[in-house]
């Protein structure tokens, strides 16, 4: 397990070199650069400051400067810098950073509150010991360390895992650099804390582990819309992979069924910094689609300038699936495909206010399937759902796309004709009768036909809407099947 940061002696130095060089320098440019939050920053320049550092705050330039009369001579050092901060006392009591110095034999001559802190020990027993002797040292790695620095005389530093002396076990960044000081060589120790920050990794890797394991799949795209990282639900929802999508525009999910207009839309919204969600029509890496909900956020910085996008997107195939059926469930019959009686109800209503007020003509016919319960037992009821198909079919080849057909009965089927008359009507009746005759079925080895009779009523002052229709159509079925079960009757007494 290892942990990185970044060293605070190479952090003062940038700074010292920046204000040397009469940057502007402020707190929120220095936080990016050094690549730690403004709290630190802070820390950073008190720092100096307390090691004698002329430097201000300039009001006018709204940025922190040197003193001007004051340069830097040279370009400070890292040993240098650690000599003014470190071996000061002052500066080394008060420091957040847990500071000690050990001489060459590993006898330590200084240290703060902050490694006692650290070690968990009281200040008498780190001060003047030498960690040549503490096991902790050579179990942990530190004294391997410490050797290393003592013989090159570089700086160098580390992860590390201790037991304190209270018995606790934490993990530190250690940084050890060698400095001379009245010509004796000193080894300077700098540790900070890990556990702060691995507690917010640990935090950042559970948010990560319960975005893995949410069902829906995250996406984050620089504001180019290049890939910058997706979850695992990738593979599951498109088929790719991390490695195959992470560089790429998502476009490479978008398929031909979904209006440019609606992308074009979608970035017009996120750019102007606005939350947006609908949903998409897209393509798998197989080529197979599916539908998806996304909802894509923009991500801001600091100072309210867009950085990133973020999208969830979750799949929603099955649930367009499901309200397909469910739609069809509600408006259509499910053994024809016609529609059902409510629907030519709520259909054929508009269509007949729409005759009533432009005094368009308007016909319903009305067909029933003659000896349906015959064919049921003597075929069964596998056959009679053929006839049925099959009626249903010769209708739609004899209507128009405004025309309106729906099963109102088991053997009884409504075709309402806006915009047919009388004359057009009987028309289109005779044309289905004579088709449906010509039809063969098969049936327990024996073929046979069906006959349908049809009656119908044009709309008149009389009918006052769909309901009307229906019930005068199916008067003159009744009266018809009264006198005589001949097919054929409704042009001389089906029609009105």
């Amino acid at each position: 397990m290892s942990y990185k940061y970044g060293n605070k002696i190479d952090s003062l130095t940038a700074i010292l070199r920046k204000l040397s060089n009469g940057e502007r320098v402020t707190v929120g440019s220095l936080a990016r650069d050094l690549h730690v939050g403004e709290r630190s920053v802070y820390r950073y320049l008190e720092s100096l400051q307390a090691a004698g550092y002329p430097i201000y705050f300039d009001r006018d330039q709204m940025s922190y400067r040197f003193a001007d009369s004051y340069r830097l001579k040279k370009s400070p050092s890292q040993n240098d810098l650690t000599q003014v901060l470190d071996l000061d006392k002052q500066v080394v009591r008060l420091a957040s950073v847990a500071i000690a110095v050990y001489r060459n034999n590993g006898e330590c001559i200084l240290c703060n509150e902050a490694m006692n802190s650290l070690m968990g020990s009281g200040k008498k027993n780190v001060y003047g010991e030498n960690f040549r002797e503490l096991p902790g040292w050579r179990e942990s790695g530190l004294l391997e360390m410490a050797e290393a620095v003592l013989r090159s005389g570089k700086e160098q530093s580390g992860d590390f895992k201790m037991l304190a002396s209270n018995g606790r076990e934490f993990w530190f960044h250690c940084t050890m650099t060698l400095i001379v000081r009245k010509k004796e060589r000193c080894l300077v120790m700098m540790a900070q804390n890990l556990a702060p920050r691995m507690q917010k990794e640990l935090q950042v890797a559970k948010f990560f582990a319960a975005i893995n394991q949410n069902p829906n799949l995250l996406v984050i795209t620089d504001i180019d819309g290049t890939i910058k990282y997706v979850s695992d639900k990738i593979f599951e929802l498109t088929g790719y992979s991390a490695e195959e999508v992470i560089g790429q525009n998502p476009r490479i999910f978008k398929s031909d069924h979904t209006k440019p207009t609606v992308h074009a839309h979608l970035w017009d919204t996120i750019r102007q910094g606005r939350e947006w969600s609908g949903e998409l029509y897209n393509r798998r890496k197989d080529g197979s689609q599916y539908w998806e909900h996304l909802r894509i956020s923009p991500i801001f910085d600091s100072e309210a300038v867009i950085t990133h996008y973020v999208a969830v997107k979750e799949d929603i195939t099955r649930q367009k699936e499901l309200d397909e059926e469910l739609y069809h469930y509600a408006v259509l019959d499910s053994l024809t495909g016609a529609y059902n009686r409510r629907m030519l109800i709520n259909l054929g209503g508009r269509e007949v206010s729409m005759a009533r007020r432009y005094g368009r003509p308007i016909t319903l016919l009305l067909l029933d399937i003659n000896a349906l319960n015959r064919v049921n037992q003597c075929h069964g009821h596998p056959v009679g759902d053929d006839v049925l198909r099959q009626v249903v079919q010769v209708c739609r080849l004899q209507m128009r796309t405004t025309d309106i057909l729906a099963r109102v009965d088991g053997d009884s089927f409504a075709l309402l004709l806006p915009e047919a008359d009388h004359h057009g009507a009987c028309q289109v009746a005779e044309r289905i009768r004579r088709q449906v005759s010509e039809l063969t079925f098969t049936g327990l080895g024996s073929a046979f036909s069906c006959t349908v009779s049809i009656a119908g009523a044009v709309l008149s002052e009389a009918h006052q809407g769909v309901e009307c229709l229906l019930r005068v159509s199916n008067e003159l079925l009744q009266q018809h099947n009264q006198v005589n079960r001949v097919v054929g009757l409704y042009g001389e007494h089906g029609m009105p």
